[in-house]
């Protein structure tokens, strides 16, 4: 009973609880723990009342009963539906017919079939329910049943009569799930298929004009799981009339702007067509020759193609032919073609046979048909998440159009060269269709995205290219009508062209294109790939990735947080400090926003309690794709993904992806047709994060998300639907502080459904940027994010573990510093540059101090690892342990020294070598930071000089400055600002000029990129050298000798002699030198100590990708 039934008496409730009881009774039967739960009474009471009402009887009831067979109460009107045996037979096979179509649900069916069977003479009554057992012995088959649960057929019903809207996860023929919440307002029988559906309103399209743009079909049978009843209600509009609304519907489903279907059936078929029953048929006509037209009248799709009829028209096969409309009847054609060429008929047809690929085996060359449809599917597929199926699809099928030129053809036969096949594409994009940003995914699948600058969209004409080309090619083919035909008479027609929507000079449609761009060149390459290794033994699959399971996921973390909670070893106040933390994060899951920041001091357990947020948050969202996890080091990227990998052991090793540097060769543009093999290989080896779990680089995301390369935007598309965690992300250059946040918040939208998180101890104030970001972008554009951490200032307070000290007034010599360590036998010693840690390692080794190490990224992944576990050892065991390194160590890397001295530096690199000082909270006493001016004072980069200088004038300028204060770091940010560009101008430029090359030039995180050096560290990264030099790298190769590898800047002399170069196999035995990937073939370049040792004059970089 309800809190509003206090008010009654105690006769008054009775007879209230009896009207209940009845009215629960009549809707459907009731075991007696739903009647307990409904009427909220204990089984006494219900048995009390079923008792009463036995006894009370009711003027509109017989009685009561008790289904033994079910356990369920029930109640059997007096004036029951009375049937004729015509009746009864007539719903007794409309029934069956349902239960054939729908066997999931065959225990509702056979209910109703025993009851209708009552109505029938004894003779046929037998049968009857003789054939009811038969049908649901046969609906016990695992493959006749359906997707979802058993019972949600009953709770629908439920819902629809108490007028509830439902919720259900929804299967779609390309196997994504949706959520769905609609209102139901008719359960209908498909007049095409015989299939169940609900027809509802979409409530997320609630704000739409009419209802009726509203109204969805939804297949019983693809319901994954229970439906959920909600309890608000609703109503059904007045004007809701089914029989109007299903009117243009060939089945079930409805389309806007229906349109007539004319066909013409052969005397073969003339007299079922004349026996009728098919809806839909406007107009009938007999011709004299037998032959027989029919008028169609049905809805169309968002292209204007008919729906649910195509497989109708298919199965009468030769003995109809489409007549109208030409859309219908090409693919109709098309799919005829297919259908004899896939069973060796093709010669009894005259088209000539167009080719994409070749291979070395000629009977493995590829087919435009084939090439065009999968690309055009796959394409498809990878864009439908952002809702640009339809872009590209046509993007899928003109990207080729071009080697539907004789010349290409000839090309193909190695009679010519020096062709462009893509412009062909882009110019009908552009001119026919006026969709700029599939134009430029077309121009830009072989030599990268281009301008989309007014003067260079008129460029793409194909009367310009073929009068001056700006690659000095030649047209495979200058007739567009002839190129189209040739594609039509394999494909079907093309789609019709839709009215263009205005484009924004914006960096939100930059990303529109780059999406764009990602869906097409992904689709493609992995096309290319399939056909490229067909017979390749060596070839490996790429592996499909699992699901993200975030559950189970959840779950695993959550188990792994409370054995940390109850680890003694670590101090309580860190574990509180640390469960606090997790706790706010998965508090945040459930806020809307997109755009989170979470601040919180160094060693509070930052990377597990924003894991918590975005599982805990993918867990109700069944939306959410992916995590990406991105970090500014390779040293913090080491850790986290040995973290990530034992946490989620059980998923497998394709669980989690890697991408950073040293995982690929780096993708150049390709400027002809003649496209070498090298080039063709190297694509396809780039990731392209079809992943649960990606674990990236800064450099890696953010240069992507600018790029204008097809290797390096293929794995854009996968973002989308992605909660991405950021951190450390205080190392993002000031100066592409705006441009970078503009894209940022355009993958915040609804229409990618990202979601972004920046975590760090010392949070960047790009919130007072919001102004600027939102220039010239969408209105919903900005940076105006939720802070997870609420208390930020008494966090900060309780993590308090140093005590700083600042000796920045004059400088100290290395010898001088290091014979401060003499007196300190474990300590941390952070500089900028790799030269300055070489010569404090060597002056450590002069003076004699025990337990020296160096670390920096001269050394492989590998040997930090091996090292930073000694150093563990070492400071466990209290050995002496001297460390000298740069500052790919104070982030995220899990060090905890008792005294830390750090090179003058941004103020945010002084806070996370302080996250290396008693990080655990385990000391007496608090841990010292020492904070020093070099001798040599030198910096990585200008920006870096600026942001240290600013450092030390502020801590003369407020005598002091408190690193356990949030506000320090927002004070200092704010100024840095000031000073600082934080806006690239020529970026700007290129936003406003939607010039993508010129862009992706400019977007750089580290000016120069490094090669990759593999170094004879131990016996198996020499084993794998030699196999490079046996056999040539491959992607399976470049991925077991990630761990041997370093980043080195080559010098402008060119390549040392020390460094051997390195060849990629094609399967067919040619080889081709690759430009960033060598071998350190003198072992006494690697030393045990110091690392990869380049030779005099090589340049030593701070960040590191």
């Amino acid at each position: 009973m309800s809190d509003d039934d206090d008010a009654l008496n105690k006769p008054q409730k009775k007879a209230l609880g009896l009207i209940r009881l009845i009215e629960l009774l009549r809707r459907k039967p009731r075991f007696l723990d739903e009647l307990k739960e409904a009427l909220g009474l204990e089984e006494r009471a219900v048995y009390n009342y079923l008792d009463d009402l036995e006894q009370l009887g009711h003027p509109e009831l017989l009685n009561f009963h008790l289904d033994r067979s079910y356990g369920k109460y029930y109640i059997e009107p007096k004036n029951r539906l009375v049937l004729s045996t015509v009746d009864a037979l007539v719903s007794h096979a409309a029934l069956r017919m349902m239960a054939h179509h729908s066997p999931g649900d065959g225990r509702f069916y056979r209910e109703a079939l025993l009851k209708l069977a009552e109505n029938l003479p004894s003779d046929l009554r037998n049968i009857a329910i003789q054939s009811t057992y038969e049908l649901e012995q046969r609906s016990d088959n695992p493959g006749a049943r359906n997707l979802g649960n058993s019972s949600n057929l009953e709770r629908i019903t439920e819902a629809w009569l108490g007028r509830n809207p439902v919720v259900f996860n929804y299967k779609l023929p390309n196997d994504r799930i949706i959520r769905v919440e609609i209102e139901v307002y008719l359960v209908e029988v498909s007049r095409a298929n015989m299939a169940v559906y609900l027809i509802g309103r979409d409530t997320l399209y609630a704000n739409a004009i009419h209802y009726l743009d509203n109204l969805k079909a939804y297949k019983l049978d693809r319901i994954t799981g229970a439906v959920s009843v909600k309890d608000s209600t609703y109503t059904i509009p007045e004007d809701f009339e089914p029989h109007e609304y299903l009117s243009s519907a060939w089945g079930i489903v409805t389309g806007p702007n229906p349109i007539t279907v004319k066909l013409k059936f052969s005397p073969a078929a003339a007299y079922r067509i004349k026996e009728g029953g098919y809806p839909n048929f406007k107009k009938v006509e007999q011709l004299e020759d037998g032959h027989i037209l029919v008028e169609i009248e049905t809805g169309t799709d968002d292209q204007g193609f008919p729906l649910e009829l195509l497989p109708w028209i298919q199965s009468w096969g030769p003995r109809v032919e489409v007549l109208e409309p030409q859309n219908l009847r090409q693919t109709w054609l098309a799919e005829a073609r297919a259908l004899v060429a896939q069973h060796g008929g093709i010669n009894q047809f005259t088209v000539k046979q167009y080719w994409a690929h070749t291979h070395q085996d000629r009977s493995k060359w590829q087919t435009m048909l084939e090439h065009t449809t999968e690309v055009a599917r796959l394409a498809s597929e990878r864009a439908d998440y952002f809702g640009e199926r339809a872009k590209a699809n046509l993007a899928g099928l003109l990207h080729d159009i071009g080697k539907y030129g004789d010349l290409f053809q000839r090309r193909l036969e190695g009679k010519e060269s020096g062709l462009d096949h893509w412009s062909a594409g882009a110019h009908i994009a552009l001119f026919e269709y006026r969709a700029i940003e599939i134009a430029l995914a077309i121009q830009g699948h072989h030599i990268g995205l281009q301008s989309g600058a007014k003067q260079s969209l008129l460029e793409m004409k194909l009367e310009e290219l073929q009068k001056k080309h700006p690659l000095e090619l030649r047209l495979t083919e200058t007739n567009v009508d002839l190129l189209k035909q040739r594609l039509e008479a394999d494909v079907g027609s093309l789609p019709a062209p839709t009215q263009p929507i205005p484009k924004t000079l914006s960096a939100a449609e930059m990303l529109d294109t780059r999406m764009l761009f990602s869906a097409l060149v992904d689709a493609d390459f992995l096309d290319t790939e399939r056909t490229m290794n067909q017979g390749n033994a060596r070839f490996i699959p790429r592996p499909v990735a699992p699901k993200l399971q975030a559950s189970r996921a959840l779950e695993l973390l959550e188990a792994r947080l409370e054995q940390l909670g109850n680890d003694e070893s670590i101090p309580q106040k860190t574990r509180e400090l640390r469960r606090s933390l997790a706790d706010d994060c998965a508090n945040a899951a459930n806020n809307p926003a997109r755009i989170f920041t979470l601040t919180a001091p160094t060693g509070t357990g930052k990377t597990l309690s924003m894991l918590r947020f975005a599982l805990r948050r993918a867990a109700q969202d069944p939306e959410v794709r992916r995590i990406v996890v991105v970090l500014p080091f390779l040293s913090i990227l080491d850790q986290t993904v040995n973290v990530y990998r034992q946490l989620f052991a059980e998923f497998g090793e394709h669980y989690i992806l890697e991408h950073h540097s040293l995982t690929g060769i780096r993708d150049k543009n390709s400027t002809s047709d003649q496209q070498s093999i090298l080039e063709r290989q190297k694509r396809l080896l780039t990731e392209n994060w079809d992943a649960p779990i990606v674990i990236t680089t800064s450099v890696q995301l953010l240069e992507s998300l600018h790029a204008s390369r097809p290797g390096a935007c293929r794995k854009l598309h996968n973002l989308a639907g992605s909660i991405i965690l950021f951190d450390e992300v205080q190392t993002l250059p000031v100066k592409l502080a705006v441009p970078t946040l503009k894209t940022l918040s355009g993958l915040t939208n609804e229409k990618y459904n990202c979601t972004v998180l920046f975590s760090t101890a010392t949070q960047p104030a790009f919130d007072t940027l919001h102004t600027s970001i939102q220039q010239g972008e969408p209105i919903d554009s900005g940076w105006q994010p939720s802070e997870i951490v609420a208390q930020q200032a008494q966090l900060f307070s309780q993590a308090q573990r140093v005590n700083s000290v600042w000796k920045t007034q004059n400088a100290l010599t290395w010898p001088h510093l290091v014979a401060e360590l003499q007196d300190q036998p474990q300590a941390l010693c952070i500089v900028n540059l790799k030269r300055h840690a070489y010569a404090l390692t060597q002056e450590a080794q002069k003076q004699r101090l025990e337990g020296i190490y160096h670390l920096s990224t001269a050394l492989c992944p590998q040997h930090r690892r091996d090292l930073l576990a000694q150093i563990v050892a070492d400071l466990k065991a209290k050995k002496p342990c001297r460390v000298f390194a740069t500052q790919c160590v104070e982030a995220g890397v899990d060090l905890d020294f008792p005294n830390v001295y750090r090179a003058l530096a941004p103020l945010d690199a002084i806070a996370q070598a302080a996250g290396r000082c008693n990080r655990h909270d385990s000391l007496p006493e608090r841990g010292t930071l020492t904070v020093f001016l070099p001798e040599e004072e030198k910096y990585p980069t200008r920006a870096y000089q600026q942001a240290a200088q600013l450092t030390r004038s502020q801590l003369v300028e407020h005598d002091g400055l408190n690193l356990d204060d949030p506000e320090t770091y927002r004070r200092f940010y704010k100024s840095l600002y000031n000073i600082a560009d934080t806006t690239d101008q020529e970026l700007e430029n290129f936003i406003k000029t939607q010039n993508y090359e010129e862009f992706a030039k400019r977007y750089r995180l580290i000016e120069t990129h490094a090669v990759n050096v593999v170094v004879p560290y131990n016996l198996e990264a020499k084993t794998l050298m030699q196999e490079a030099r046996d056999s040539g790298i491959t992607g399976d190769w470049m991925r077991r000798v990630r761990g041997y590898t370093v980043p080195h800047f080559l010098a402008v002399d060119g390549v040392p002699p020390y460094l051997e170069t390195l060849f990629l196999r094609y399967q067919w035995g040619s080889r081709t030198e690759v430009s960033d990937w060598f071998l350190c073939g003198e072992e006494s370049r690697y030393d045990s100590l110091l690392g990869f040792l380049p030779e005099e004059g090589g340049v030593f970089g701070a960040l590191v990708v």
